[in-house]
């Protein structure tokens, strides 16, 4: 403890001797940064804020039911759209119109631009970007930053115009090959009856078709269920990240499971006898809808229970796993009953005469035809609208601001740094050059590190002068108050 005192009280005392020296290097360090702000150009800061909605296309529809489900790809978007955003296609042409090329006749380098003057910045669990761009006066900085968020308002309507070119090609192709097999079709059951002398069918022909034609819609429906249900599996195995990869085990799931399925095979029986708008055909429908809402409510609770955490994101994505399985079991056991009734009228049809089951055959796929033509082309349209449309997926909370203040460089800071800093270097300075210096000060040290008893001590002649005139000023006292405070001094240093 000793040592260390009488180390710490060196340090001051040779502190306070080299004051001088101290601050001549404080000063120093002030004027190099009194330098730099007189140099250094201002910077401002231009902000803006922007809304990335999540698209509402497949990917979204696949989560939308689950709390919290779609945050990962939230975040992801923004992702995305911030590397649209600072992509050269939209950062070249800001670049030219807003900075001066040098004497070569060249612009700032993409890289460089990029990397210094934008930054984009996502608020925690919120849709909002920040798009920060920093230049040399404010009206440049406004200028660059409404001019990126025009130039990537644009490129994202190419983007997305493209892609919507791409689907309406695509339908439009396919929307011209079901018009001609609908045409086939349509000669060809023309033609069937014009060949067997056909001119309206029999009520026995008209209901087996369209007891073919109902079940072909809602094979169509039931695959389009079970895609979709497979689909949000998937996803919510992705969001899960590998949890909870087993199906729920819990015995009223299980029941709510086995009684919509055992629903879905009375409803596809009832397609043999009763229309949609049949009594019987509402009175299923809505236990099937009150059955589907009834596990729902059990397998949130199930995931309440069995989930590792509190988390209510990671609950509603284990809720939705338990239902989107439960949804393919029972669109399979659909699937199944719908295929047992396709066998039945099958078997109905082959009671009839050939010629009576060649009209239904090509009734059959006359219906069938016109229903994908009718499909395709609603989408048709869709697609076109789309492609028309200008993209909402990002919308201009705030424009860009015209800044008043420079954010770089910060004069107060900058002056206090290079105080503290030159404090610092001063005394490290300072104390290594007397640390370093290895010489006899006082007689203390002949006894400490030679081990030499003191006979005398010759006194500084400077000291004697100092001594004497202090004496001819102050009389006696000068060298009272001198002796005092030497023997002071003294004491504290032993």
């Amino acid at each position: 403890m000793d040592e260390n005192s009488i180390d710490l009280r060196e340090l001051f005392y040779i502190i306070v001797e080299n004051f001088r020296r101290i601050a001549k290097i404080t000063g120093i360090f002030i004027a190099v940064a009194i330098l730099y702000l007189l140099i250094a150009s201002p910077v401002y800061e231009s902000e803006s804020l922007l809304r990335i909605k999540q698209p509402k296309g497949i990917g979204d529809s696949l989560l939308q039911t689950v709390s919290g489900g779609n945050v990962a790809g939230t975040k992801q978007l923004m992702s995305t759209y911030a590397e649209i955003l600072k992509s050269r296609s939209v950062v070249v042409p800001v670049i030219a119109a807003t900075e001066k090329p040098n004497k070569e006749g060249k612009f700032p380098a993409y890289e460089g631009y990029v990397k210094g003057r934008i930054t984009t910045v996502p608020f925690k669990d919120t849709e909002i970007l920040k798009l920060t761009v920093n230049a040399e006066t404010p009206e440049q900085a406004q200028k660059a930053n409404l001019l990126l968020v025009q130039g990537f308002l644009h490129r994202l309507t190419g983007l997305t115009r493209a892609e919507q070119k791409a689907t309406r090609e695509f339908l439009d192709g396919r929307v011209n090959e079901s018009r001609q097999e609908l045409d086939k079709t349509e000669l060809a059951l023309q033609e069937y009856k014009k060949k067997h002398k056909i001119i309206s069918p029999t009520d026995t022909i008209k209901a087996l078709t369209e007891r073919f034609l109902l079940v072909d819609k809602n094979k169509a429906e039931n695959q389009i269920a079970l895609a979709t249900a497979q689909a949000k599996l998937a996803a919510v195995n992705g969001q899960l990240g590998g949890e909870a990869q087993s199906s729920a085990d819990n015995a009223t799931v299980q029941q709510y499971r086995a009684k919509l399925a055992e629903l879905e095979i009375t409803r596809a029986g009832y397609l043999e006898k009763y229309t949609e708008k049949h009594p019987k055909m509402i009175e299923i429908n809505d236990a099937i809808a009150q059955v589907r809402a009834q596990m729902q409510a059990e397998a949130a609770k199930v995931a309440a229970l069995e989930a590792p955490s509190d988390n209510p994101v990671h609950q509603g994505l284990l809720a939705a796993k338990y239902q989107s399985q439960a949804e393919i079991a029972s669109a399979q056991a659909r699937a199944a009953a719908l295929a047992a009734v396709d066998k039945t009228n099958e078997e109905a049809l082959t009671k009839l005469p050939q010629v009576e089951q060649g009209y239904v055959r090509v009734q059959r796929d006359a219906n069938v035809a016109q229903e994908i033509y009718i499909m395709l082309a609603k989408r048709l349209e869709e697609a076109k609208v789309a492609e028309a449309s200008v993209s909402t997926e990002v919308q201009v909370v705030d424009t860009a601001t015209l800044p008043e203040d420079p954010v770089k460089p910060r004069k107060a800071l900058t002056l206090v740094l290079a105080a503290i800093l030159g404090l610092l270097v001063g005394c490290g300075t300072s104390i290594a050059i007397e640390l370093l210096t290895r010489m006899v000060r006082t007689e203390e040290d002949i006894t400490n590190y030679l081990g030499l008893p003191v006979l005398g001590v010759v006194p500084d002649l400077d000291s004697l002068k100092d001594a004497e005139n202090r004496k001819k000023r102050y009389g006696d006292k000068s060298s009272t108050i001198h002796a005092l405070l030497e023997k002071i001094r003294r004491h504290l240093w032993n």
